[in-house]
């Protein structure tokens, strides 16, 4: 039987998603061999990786809808104000995020050798501007692992942890499937919150400004995984999760609405599979990516083997 993997991208507030995804998933009797996860796919994967069961995901999504905003992001707009004029690391303070995912961890369940199923969680240090991949080493823990994948930079602070300034695994693997295809998975069910095939409406504010930037840049590095991952042996199901993406990161009033979004996505995917295909492009998407010149000057670019791999006319002009 093919080695199964779960590559669960970051996503931030909209993890939830994954979660119904997951509970499709496991009724439908698809369970994961090892998981891999960045930022709040590393807190879903873990999650999982310790009770890979359908009563585990309910734990894991009645633990998003405990979670409020004041638990992961204290304080107001005076204290962003006070942050900044007083050269902290962060826009907020990482204790609230250290609480929240200490709470939720299983009992017992301290360490990658804890888990039932193998996991993977990857994070980025600054100081050596390398990926840094846990869970090879069975004795690392999971708090700080995971806590690091999930710190956006700016957002949150560095992860401090054994000489290294860890943030968030997007930054350098926000769909982490070369890991998987690295560790033997012969079939990947990647459940992506990180790319969206769409046209969002124009970002307003510095934060959301700052984090649809480099969801941009995290866009372009998922392209040239998913073409690698679709030229290897491996099955690939790219299931990509775009609800809710003009939802602000502050806000985790959704979760339910979110649970159950993710959970019919998942079903109509299972419903008519569609393997070693990039997730549908939206009409409008394709016209974005596929434009002509525009006027003046500029054009979307696209090369050759990302207008493959999203089967895209090569525009013109």
């Amino acid at each position: 039987m093919a080695r199964r993997a779960f590559v669960l991208s970051g996503g931030g507030n909209r993890g939830p998603l994954q979660v119904g995804a997951l509970k499709a998933l496991l009724e439908h009797g698809i369970e994961p061999d090892f998981l891999v996860g960045t930022s709040a796919g590393a807190i879903n994967a873990v999650a999982l990786a310790a009770d890979p069961t359908i009563e585990g995901v309910e734990r894991l999504a009645a633990a998003w809808r405990s979670v409020r905003r004041q638990d992961i992001y204290p304080g107001n707009r005076f204290t962003i104000l006070w942050r900044l004029l007083t050269h902290q690391d962060s826009l907020f303070d990482g204790s609230g995020l250290r609480r929240v995912l200490q709470a939720h961890l299983p009992p017992g369940i301290r360490t990658f050798g804890d888990l039932q199923r193998p996991c993977y969680v990857t994070a980025a240090d600054l100081r050596t501007q390398r990926l840094i991949l846990f869970g090879e080493d069975p004795s690392a823990p999971l708090l700080e692992a995971v806590l690091a994948s999930a710190s956006v930079p700016v957002i949150h602070p560095p992860v401090r942890f054994r000489n290294m300034q860890l943030v968030d695994g997007g930054v350098v693997a926000v769909v982490p499937i070369t890991i998987a295809l690295e560790k033997g998975a012969e079939e990947l069910y990647i459940l992506d919150l990180s790319f969206s095939p769409q046209v969002l409406p124009p970002r307003r504010g510095l934060a959301e400004i700052a984090i649809t930037a480099y969801q941009t840049l995290l866009s372009e590095q998922t392209l040239d995984d998913l073409y690698d991952a679709l030229q290897s042996h491996a099955t690939v199901h790219h299931i990509c999760l775009t609800a809710f993406r003009e939802i602000s990161f502050l806000d985790f009033s959704r979760t339910a609405q979110m649970l159950e979004a993710g959970y019919e996505a998942m079903q109509r995917y299972l419903a008519d599979p569609r393997p070693n295909q990039v997730c549908e492009v939206t009409a409008e998407g394709i016209r974005a990516l596929a434009a002509p010149a525009i006027p003046g000057g500029g054009r979307p670019y696209l090369p050759p083997r990302r207008q493959r791999l999203l089967h895209l006319k090569a525009p013109k002009g």
